[in-house]
């Protein structure tokens, strides 16, 4: 399938590793002109996703430095996207998972550390782009979250309060800007093998004084196809929500668990 994204500018939020990184090789796989980004230090990682993209798919993504909890780093970015590639038709907004904990954990200081980094900025960036969008007269703009928004995870408080944020506001969004022909959808992971999932593992194992090999294989027992995901798997289906083919999809919230969520 042709999925309509080669010479596309598509921006990708905190992408030198994780999902991040996925979603742009996948893109760059379809031709796109792919903008990743992160922050200051992560930028040797940042190099090292530009050299793995281009190794993999023989298309160069272009790199800029952005701490998506800066409201000024996101205007620059996009405006430098702008001046140097043009329009952004595609966006993926990616962070960073906040701290794990339960509520009396945490003081207002890592509230507001996690509003800033998994609603705030999303809001910022969306923001951002919105006028390219309306100069082109298309858009598409995918929110990663969590399976928690369908599911509430234990020991995720921040996650399960500020990802519930992030599906309210796509779902406004998807109708306000419609007419534009821009679609927000929202897609959440399960559990995918990244290095946020083996860290919470450590956690997990830790309170039940097991091994994290141990935790794992209990873990996989109540998985329906007995496995973690694959960044690849996830990449894929945000690749179809941001391109052409997708031209009626919007306003969703959809998992890439392998069936793990019981909730409808």
């Amino acid at each position: 399938m042709n999925l309509g994204l080669k010479g596309k500018n598509v921006l990708v939020m905190a992408s030198a590793a994780g999902l991040g990184k996925a979603i742009a090789k996948e893109l760059a796989h379809e031709g796109a002109n792919v903008v990743i980004c992160t922050s200051k230090e992560y930028e040797d990682e940042l190099d090292n996703a530009v050299q793995d993209i281009f190794r993999e798919t023989n298309n160069r993504p272009h790199k800029y430095i952005c701490n998506i909890n800066n409201p000024e780093d996101i205007k620059k970015l996009v405006s430098n996207v702008n001046n140097d590639l043009g329009d952004i038709y595609a966006l993926a907004n990616m962070c960073p998972g906040p701290k794990p904990g339960q509520f009396e954990d945490f003081s207002d200081t890592e509230w507001q550390s996690a509003f800033e980094t998994c609603l705030l900025s999303y809001v910022r960036t969306i923001r951002a782009v919105l006028p390219s969008m309306k100069r082109i007269g298309a858009g598409r703009i995918i929110n990663s979250t969590s399976s928690s928004v369908k599911d509430t995870l234990e020991n995720l408080i921040l996650s399960n309060s500020m990802r519930m944020g992030v599906v309210g506001m796509s779902k406004t969004l998807s109708k306000e800007f419609g007419k534009y022909n821009i679609l927000i959808n929202v897609i959440g992971p399960g559990r995918i093998s990244t290095d946020r999932i083996t860290n919470l593992n450590k956690v997990r194992a830790e309170k039940q004084n097991i091994s994290v090999e141990e935790y794992e294989k209990n873990d996989l027992k109540s998985f329906p196809l007995g496995r973690y995901g694959n960044p690849e798997e996830y990449a894929k289906l945000a690749t179809f929500l941001l391109s052409e083919s997708n031209s009626y999809i919007s306003g969703q919230t959809i998992l890439v668990d392998g069936a793990m969520t019981s909730a409808y």
